[in-house]
């Protein structure tokens, strides 16, 4: 949920209950003060009927309805209000609440007990009237709020979206200097400064790290292969006794491995630094029949069957180099770790990529196969980085990669899907 949707749920589940709250006190405010007020006009009803019996009999205070009731008693009790519910005899008997107090008072050493009715029907009526007139009133109120509170915050917070868009856009490897949109918000001119400040070095600090990475290799490949051509002249060489042919040879190895070794992690961190931002339309089946086509011989040589079952006119919008890399390295490792005499199995359809070939159990957890460095100890040739290029280039183009080995056919499967 974006933080304007949030901030108006917030707002209306706020304005909900101080509707709420503020309904039910205001209704309970009101029924408590107009119940006050029958209760201050039944105490001078009271008190006026006292000061008549003192002029007047007790048989002049009875009216048409008996009210107030007068009679002799002969202790005194406190004063008691008290709601009861009487019939209305204007109304068809219709029952009604009627507010009543009994109360004893002396006048000329008599004790009256005066009992006095006061209906209120009236006032509850009119107290529920305001009481909806007043929720309705906040619920408007309320409502306006909410929507000026939301329309405000999304003119103040236009300057974030803006920078926040501005920042997809930024790019470490190039392109022009990335610019922060201008704010009057001080919070926000701050954070547009700091990103700029931020953005500026990073960019300074990846192009050193990637004209260092350039060179470091660059300057590795050539002595690299200086010195591997120097070997390869003294293997010529007649004079060598067995030993030192030994020897020479391993370190044309080790030289070997050292090379790939440098051109794997250079082109790792290209692909992690998104050095390949060209894309374009790459038939898939076409450059799949390539690939096996030329590692077809390494297939005879270890006597692997090969079935291909490539549908043809499938393309992928990726970057043409990376994808040759995708297919060759899962090749690479089927025809490595795959089991001579066996077979290897190449499956494209517009939905999955599929290479599986026959070969003994990882020796390794199944999860860390994708791992830098994590390699079968039986293959020592292998620099264990063919896999973790393979992950790092289906990540970048969002292509879920997944493996398994079924143990009764002992054979390894790699399964790409293409998102279709």
């Amino acid at each position: 949920m974006s933080l304007l949707g949030q901030t108006a749920r917030y707002l209306l589940m706020t304005a909900f209950l101080i509707t709420l709250i503020g309904s039910v006190g205001f209704y309970t405010l009101i029924h408590w003060k107009i119940r006050y007020e029958v209760d201050e006009i039944l105490s001078a009803q009271v008190k006026q009927t006292a000061l008549r019996l003192q002029k007047k009999p007790t048989s002049l205070f009875f009216d048409w309805d008996n009210n107030p009731q007068i009679k002799r008693v002969r202790t005194s009790i406190r004063p008691k209000f008290s709601d009861i519910i009487v019939l209305d005899s204007l109304d068809t008997n219709k029952p009604i609440p009627v507010r009543q107090l009994r109360q004893t008072v002396s006048v000329n050493g008599q004790i009256y007990l005066i009992t006095i009715q006061q209906p209120y029907f009236e006032f509850d009526e009119l107290s529920r009237q305001m009481s909806v007139g007043v929720i309705f009133g906040f619920l408007i109120l309320m409502g306006l709020s909410v929507a000026i509170g939301v329309s405000l915050s999304r003119r103040l917070w236009s300057p974030f979206y803006a920078t926040i868009n501005r920042l997809g856009g930024v790019r470490l490897d190039g392109g022009p200097e990335p610019t922060f949109p201008q704010s009057g918000i001080r919070e926000f001119g701050l954070l547009n400064r700091s990103l700029s400040e931020l953005t500026q070095n990073l960019r300074r600090q990846f192009l050193l790290q990637k004209q260092f990475t350039e060179n470091a290799s660059h300057e590795l490949q050539t002595p690299l292969a200086v010195a591997s051509a120097e070997l390869d002249f003294l293997l010529q060489s007649n004079h060598l006794t067995e030993n030192d042919y030994a020897h020479l040879q391993r370190a044309t190895d080790a030289l070997e491995r050292l090379s790939q070794l440098n051109r794997s992690l250079l082109l790792l961190i290209q692909v992690e630094n998104n050095q390949f931002a060209n894309d374009d339309a790459v038939e898939i089946s076409e450059l799949l029949n390539q690939y096996s086509d030329e590692y077809e011989p390494f297939f005879q040589h270890k006597n692997m069957a090969l079935n291909r079952a490539i549908t043809p006119n499938i393309d992928l919008r990726m970057n043409h180099q990376l994808a040759g890399v995708l297919i060759a390295n899962l090749l690479k490792n089927a025809i490595r770790h795959g089991k001579t005499g066996g077979c290897v199995g190449i499956e494209l359809t517009p939905e999955k990529l599929t290479i599986c070939n026959t070969g003994d159990p990882l020796p390794f957890a199944a999860n860390q196969l994708f791992n830098r460095f994590v390699k079968n100890p039986a293959r020592p040739d292998s620099i264990g980085l063919g896999l973790a290029l393979v992950r790092q280039i289906c990540d970048r183009y969002g292509l879920p990669i997944t493996y398994q080995y079924n143990i009764e056919k002992g054979i390894h499967e790699f399964r790409v899907g293409l998102g279709r």
